[in-house]
């Protein structure tokens, strides 16, 4: 673009203002980002030396009461203030409205205050505290994987674990390695903290990426408090489980076994297999919590969030293990072999025992799809507002008709199986003996009726003996 000089003005005027197409003229103020970064050294320096006054002017008036807003450094006031443990001023950026759930790169204020590895114990404890009070998330980790407690546990805060533990944080969250709060505990060398996590069930027996567990981590470092602490507890979690297969692998006295509540006239009840089903979800050590609650199988595998709070797992990440388990129980497919009757064995002869093997496998297979049927149908209801706008050619639309209709068919075949099998053991019954596992066990009631009849027929014997002689004695005297 062509330039023009004012009028008035010549070429040969030094003093024009004119600097030409090329040239720029020489600034004389501070960019705006300069002062910004003064006013943040400021701020930092003030957080860092404790100035609670200073860094209070600073927040009210030159960032006018913008107490979440992020620094050049990405972090907030709030995160540097628990990063360097200023405890007062971490309460008045709080009671300002400072986010104790804001981030940096997966950094937040409650991993900045377990980093710090100088304040004391009791400053990190009521930091902590306060960020919990205002909400913080704890069951969180940074982009390492790393979460509050496995910054705790590193640098030996025994209280804040257990601050953190008491507000039910999850144990076995893991880190990128495959650690888990265990494993910090046994790498940093923290023999009470190793005793606090077992005790709040913290699993022994977790491996990492590379297969290692927290007992051949102790034997690297050779920490013997480590080893011996671990150790004890190995050989007691062997009793325990000798005591869970109690009710794992109980043994079988009778047929009577197999249908647990059939003896005492009761349906059966199935509640042998829960702990079979906690074993296969690694929530074994709930064993004794369930079996002590008395409820069968249809409640346990009917569980929702609210029912395993109100039964007492406490835990999060059991409770997340068991609502995966169950899923998982009611998705899993059945093999043909599974639900094959009698017919399938090519036999002409079928023993007592075939047909009540059956029958029972049979009787079991319906009570689970029972209670499949209930949790499929209630999760439907769940979903159905969503199901409900989709369009009549959906994909999922479809896949729901081919499962139920897949689900019905299944049923019909084990009505179908069930009419064999009834028919089959009414022949048995007309043309065999009552079979003698069949035969209950006297009780004492009968034993004593038993008792009194060999009584009455003794006696009744002797008697006709007695009138027997007296009849012959008579005839021969006459």
């Amino acid at each position: 673009m062509a330039q023009f000089r004012p009028a008035g003005f010549s070429d040969e005027d030094t003093d024009s203002d004119d600097y030409g197409f090329y040239e720029k003229p020489v600034r004389t103020y501070i960019p705006v980002q300069n002062e910004k970064k003064k006013m943040e050294n400021r701020l930092q320096d003030a957080i860092l030396n404790g100035n609670l006054n200073e860094v209070e002017d600073i927040i009210t008036y030159d960032l006018h009461n913008g107490v979440n807003v992020k620094l050049d450094s990405g972090w907030t006031p709030l995160m540097h203030a628990c990063f360097h443990a200023q405890e007062d001023i971490v309460k008045m950026l709080l009671e300002k409205g400072a986010d104790p759930n804001l981030h940096a790169d997966s950094m937040t204020s409650a991993m900045a205050a377990c980093s710090n590895s100088g304040a004391n114990d009791s400053t990190i404890y009521n930091i902590i505290s306060l960020l919990i009070e205002k909400g913080c998330l704890l069951n969180i980790g940074d982009k390492f994987g790393q979460t509050p407690l496995m910054r705790a546990i590193s640098n030996g805060r025994t209280a804040v674990v257990q601050l953190l533990l008491d507000k039910n944080v999850n144990v076995e969250m893991r880190d990128q390695q495959g650690w888990t709060a265990m494993f910090w505990a046994v790498h940093h060398n923290q023999p009470n903290i190793v005793e606090i996590l077992i005790q709040r069930g913290a699993r022994l027996k977790e491996v990492d990426r590379s297969g290692r567990t927290p007992l051949e981590i102790a034997n690297l470092h050779d920490y013997q408090d480590i080893l011996n602490i671990v150790n004890k507890h190995l050989n007691k979690n062997v009793d325990l489980d000798n005591n869970q297969k109690k009710y794992i692998f109980n043994q079988v006295a009778s047929w009577h076994d197999f249908y647990p509540g059939l003896k005492n006239g009761q349906r059966p009840n199935y509640v042998s297999e829960i702990p079979n089903l906690l074993y296969g979800m690694n929530c074994e050590r709930l064993t004794q919590l369930f079996m002590d609650s008395g409820m069968d199988l249809r409640t346990f595998l009917l569980l929702e969030e609210k029912d395993m709070i109100n039964l007492g797992v406490e835990m999060p990440y059991e409770r997340q293990r068991l609502r995966q388990g169950l899923r998982n129980f009611h998705m899993r497919g059945w093999k043909l072999n599974a639900v094959a009757g009698l017919y399938a064995k090519k036999s002409n002869e079928y023993s007592v025992v075939d047909c009540l093997t059956t029958l029972g496998t049979h009787l079991y297979q319906m009570y689970i799809l029972e209670a499949t049927l209930q949790y499929t149908l209630r999760e439907y209801n769940r979903i159905q507002n969503q199901i409900k706008y989709e369009p009549p050619d959906s994909p999922l639309i479809f896949r729901l008709k081919a499962a139920a209709k897949k689900f019905q068919i299944n049923i019909n075949s084990i009505r179908k199986e069930t009419a064999i099998l009834r028919n089959l053991l009414a022949k048995v019954s007309k043309s065999n003996p009552q079979p003698a596992d069949l035969i209950k066990e006297k009780t004492a009631k009968d034993v004593a009726v038993s008792y009194l009849k060999e009584v009455v027929v003794v006696c009744t014997a002797a008697l006709l003996v007695y009138n027997a002689k007296n009849f012959v004695v008579n005839i021969l005297r006459k």
